[in-house]
């Protein structure tokens, strides 16, 4: 048995708009902004359209001033004022729903503790990505898993000192520093000891500014252009990728290096230069555990590929492969034993 914390955020709301019609609203609003049309953002939300026209007239009646224009032949887009709460509740998710989500495994790790153990317990440290956080979820009636995101470094080290099951990290194929990331990540990891189980492979690029006009690293030079690095590693509060993208579509910065998947949230342009590969590493004498086979099984499953497949530019189609060390550190160079003169 398992505890499961779910946190809902719901923020907007008004005398007029209750909290509970203000999220169905924001997510009304959201799909007329993709698709253009009330019809089909109704159709999406599986919704009539009279209870979609209703909902907006409620809005209008709330904050005095639509959020949707309707345009007879043009379709639907948001207002200026539907923009700006769409701009809101992007900024507020990105702010809180990481701390959210490292107070609910916190309390479900705190709350697992107390619970007779029927299942097998799995600790898994792991740089942040989001398809991870499917994982506790998703493995919860074979094994329960107790996610804590930290740096990659610190997740390898804690594989190796025995205080996690898995060490969840990423390594980029040609981006600059990526040889030199590689070999400080793989000094944890002893090919007698440890191997690697294929996760999930993600687009690593650019993320721009809309008006910037970024098509490539070449324009990053121009005069006047806000560059911001990733911060690195991973983070329990916010990842280096939400952060550089919340900048950017905050207006702090015209460009920074993140994710395919950051810059769609945040309807940013975006630039692919690379593809990392995100893999789980663990001891070799743990391969065949209860735990461990229950793990590979709901990666290689259907439900986890079709959650992975909702994320742009993730790929899961290698989830629950077995790879060695070599494979994915392709950059480091273990030193030969030289023999001795005879």
């Amino acid at each position: 048995m398992a505890v499961h914390v779910d946190f809902s955020l719901s923020w907007l709301a008004s005398s007029r708009l209750p909290s509970a019609h203000a999220a169905t609203l924001l997510r009304l609003v959201d799909a007329v902004a993709k698709s253009g049309s009330l019809k089909q953002a109704a159709k999406a939300l599986g919704v009539s359209y009279r209870y979609a026209w209703g909902l907006l007239g409620e809005a209008e009646r709330a904050f005095g001033a639509p959020l949707v224009e309707l345009e007879r032949g043009r379709g639907a887009r948001p207002t200026a004022l539907g923009e700006k709460l769409l701009w809101a509740d992007r900024l507020i998710h990105a702010a809180l729903e990481p701390q959210f989500m490292q107070l609910r495994h916190e309390v479900e790790s705190g709350l697992a503790k107390a619970l007779p153990r029927s299942i097998p317990h799995l600790v898994v440290h792991a740089s942040h990505d989001v398809a991870l956080t499917e994982l506790p979820a998703l493995c919860a009636e074979r094994v329960d898993v107790d996610l804590v995101f930290r740096g990659a470094d610190e997740c390898l080290a804690g594989l190796a000192n025995g205080k996690c099951d898995v060490a969840g990290f990423h390594v980029a194929d040609a981006l600059p520093r990526a040889a030199a990331a590689a070999a400080a990540l793989g000094h944890w990891l002893d090919p007698r000891k440890h191997c690697l189980i294929h996760f999930i492979a993600r687009e690593q690029g650019l993320i721009a500014a809309p008006d910037s006009h970024i098509r490539s690293v070449h324009d990053l030079t121009r005069p006047g252009v806000r560059f911001i690095n990733r911060q690195s590693g991973g983070s329990a509060r916010r990842s280096g990728e939400e952060s550089v993208a919340a900048a950017v579509a905050e207006g702090h910065a015209d460009a920074a290096f993140g994710l395919r998947a950051d810059a769609t949230r945040y309807r940013l342009d975006f630039v692919p230069l690379a593809v990392e590969r995100y893999f789980l590493a663990i001891a070799r004498s743990a391969v065949r555990s209860d735990a461990m086979q229950a793990l590979v099984e709901v990666l290689k499953g259907r439900e986890f590929a079709q959650r992975v497949a909702r994320l742009p530019g993730y790929d899961a189609s290698k989830a629950g492969a077995r790879a060695e060390l070599n494979a994915a550190l392709n950059w480091v160079r273990r030193r030969t034993p030289t023999r001795s003169a005879a």
